[in-house]
């Protein structure tokens, strides 16, 4: 049976499957204490002090989620700051680099473990146990000493593609005391009872209330920019504009700057993304630089006077998180705001009452590949074409789907089963060169279809012009097995073909 719940009861699920789970956290932080431990006894000529290892990013923040790439679920990240004690004026980047690698390779296991040198980060990828996997991300840097570098500012290197080393200023320290601030009072009224719920559940890692870490406490806010991110992911995953993204960082910023202590998940997404889409009137072409707007209307991203764009670190006025906003025409810029867009399409514009189970797979599942069902695809309804089908070898066809949830369009595979009542969308890829015609065959089975005389097998040629986006839309109305299919017919001819692509459609999951 459908289960529907509230928006924020569907909210708070979605964003509990994306918390790393204690037992996984607790052996984060073991790892993370001995590379400290590692990293701290190290020998560091020219440092006049211990290195100071500490924790930023997620893991600091407690927003932190499983990133997905390509369609699924990849690593973790924990990502730590090694401070040495070197004075930046008498030091190079490089050579703080090296040192930290080298010290990083005394090690044995984690020689192995070690990735290529990163841009900014020695890469360390731990093999996964029961499912989960971790990478850690270790900043060799040195004390910030610039006129305008706050409390705890770190000069962090940077090696760029001519493997030419510079320094880049950060605050990874500052800023996370920043966000405890922004996020302090909503913390102190939450950790009492999320603690006590954790140990009880938990018996076996803790010795008390007290010895619940801090991270496993989530505010509106936490869970917010963790919905955030994912929902990003999954928006901008394998789109021609992927590389554009909004990064993790400016999404924290942003989403602490507005945070009012609201006390739930929705309200915390409606007050943001409101504020942001005031400030999307920055992309029009009119636009035309007012210093007034830059303190009020337009506080927290900025539009400058020079057409690039700013959203400064509150914790380090040389780091400016939007720096190349302005490069390939302003394309992250218009990727942000697209996403503002689909945030509200698909976290605001969504019912009080929800279905639970779609909702949150939509947002935070990835299905496992299943097994094809066991179909019989020469069905007696199913019509032929009335051109030869000699598939040439030199050409193909295939299908995407995708099906429409209370979120957004998500990706489906051939043979994952989908409930009934939902919109499709199919698209056909091919290289067969232009001109060409293409024809689609639906084909319906199953006891259902037949009972309302639909056994679907009509062959139709693709009413659109074939250009690079050829869809066809469909709905899941009968349960059984189902399948598309496209022909792409040139000089009377197929010459490519798609193969079934498996719709299965249940009643409930």
């Amino acid at each position: 049976m459908t289960q529907f719940v509230t928006r924020e009861q569907a909210l708070l699920a979605a964003a509990k499957k994306l918390d790393i789970s204690p037992s996984k956290y607790k052996q984060a932080i073991e790892r993370f204490n001995s590379m400290k431990l590692h990293l701290e006894q190290g020998n560091y000529p020219g440092s006049f002090q211990i290195p100071e290892v500490y924790l930023q990013g997620s893991f600091k923040l407690g927003t932190e989620i499983r990133p997905f790439k390509n369609c699924k679920d990849a690593d973790y990240d924990i990502d730590l700051v090694c401070r040495l004690g070197h004075l930046k004026q008498n030091t190079l980047p490089s050579n703080v680099k090296s040192q930290v690698g080298d010290r990083i390779k005394e090690n044995g296991t984690y020689l192995r473990l070690l990735d290529d040198e990163g841009k900014r980060c020695w890469t360390l990828n731990y093999a996964e146990e029961d499912g989960v996997g971790f990478h850690m991300d270790v900043l060799p840097s040195v004390t910030e000493n610039s006129l305008l570098a706050r409390q705890h500012s770190v000069a962090a290197t940077n090696k760029d593609q001519d493997s030419n080393f510079t320094w880049t200023t950060s605050n990874p320290k500052g800023f996370a005391e920043w966000f405890y601030e922004k996020n302090g009072t909503a913390f102190d009224r939450e950790k009492l009872i999320q603690k006590q719920q954790l140990f009880n559940n938990q018996r076996n890692l803790y010795n008390s209330v007290d010895d619940v870490p801090n991270i496993h406490v989530k505010t509106p806010l936490q869970r917010t920019i963790q919905l955030l991110k994912r929902h990003r992911d999954v928006r901008f995953s394998q789109s021609e504009i992927e590389d554009y993204k909004p990064i993790s960082m400016v999404i924290s910023v942003l989403a602490a700057q507005c945070y009012q202590n609201e006390s739930t998940i929705f309200e915390t997404l409606q007050n943001l993304v409101a504020n942001l889409e005031r400030h999307s009137n920055q992309l029009n072409n009119h636009f035309i630089y007012n210093q007034a707007y830059v303190g009020s209307l337009y506080s927290l991203i900025t539009r400058t006077a020079d057409g690039k764009w700013s959203i400064q670190n509150p914790t380090n006025p040389e780091e400016n998180f939007a720096d190349r906003w302005h490069e390939d025409e302003h394309a992250r810029a218009k990727a942000f705001f697209l996403w503002v867009s689909w945030l509200r399409d698909d976290l605001i514009n969504i019912n009080q009452i929800v279905e639970h189970d779609l909702f949150t797979k939509s947002l935070v599942d990835v299905y496992k590949t299943p097994n094809l069902p066991v179909l019989n695809f020469q069905v007696a309804h199913k019509d032929s074409g009335n051109w030869p089908i000699t598939i040439n070898p030199q050409y193909s066809a295939t299908i995407k789907g995708k099906y429409e949830t209370n979120v957004f369009w998500k990706n489906f595979k051939s043979g994952q089963p989908l409930l009934k009542g939902k919109r499709l969308k199919f698209k056909l890829n091919t290289d067969v060169p232009q001109p060409f015609s293409v024809f689609w065959q639906v084909v319906n089975t199953g006891q259902e279809a037949r009972d309302s005389g639909q056994l679907r097998g009509e062959i139709s040629e693709h009413s659109g012009n074939n250009s690079s986006d050829i869809f066809r839309t469909e709905s899941t109305s009968y349960t059984g097995d189902h399948w598309v299919e496209g022909f792409v017919i040139k000089g009377g001819r197929c010459v490519a073909r798609t193969g079934e692509f498996v719709v299965s459609i249940r009643d409930t999951y």
